[in-house]
């Protein structure tokens, strides 16, 4: 019996994370930075940062910049133990950037609740953004 509530409740749990991949999500940030290869901080930023995830498309955008960086997801995988608090969901999408389509992945992840979102831009070889997620709200 106990096995059979332990199944049921990681089953709801599983369910629950692969279903906040399906979904639109806005996520919101006041802090980034910006890093070379070796991890070290190029550059930080503070600014309202947006991010809209969905399964077909991914939207980042600076309060400050009128450009935002748009993308059109081409996989995804999803791996969460816990909707929002942790797991990670990556996203391999092309994006355009300098009147060019380049290549960019975006790492969403979560561990005991704080999340961050990490950007590799192709086209910005050596550089990589690593963003600090203050919240995040769901969208059906």
């Amino acid at each position: 019996m106990k096995a059979i509530c332990i199944s049921l409740v990681l089953l709801v749990i599983s369910s629950q994370a692969i279903s906040q991949c399906d979904k639109k999500v806005y996520w919101y940030a006041t802090k980034g930075d910006m890093l070379d290869t070796s991890g070290n901080v190029l550059d930080t930023r503070f600014d309202s940062i947006f991010l809209e995830t969905d399964p077909q498309q991914i939207t980042l955008r600076f309060q400050a910049d009128r450009n935002a960086l748009e993308g059109t997801v081409k996989e995804k995988t999803c791996e969460w133990t816990e909707p929002f608090r942790n797991g990670k969901t990556v996203y391999h999408a092309i994006v355009f950037i300098d009147d060019r389509s380049s290549n960019a992945v975006f790492t969403v992840e979560a561990k005991d609740g704080k999340i961050t979102l990490l950007v590799e831009i192709e086209a910005r070889e050596g550089r990589k953004f690593l963003i600090y997620i203050d919240g995040h709200k769901e969208i059906n």
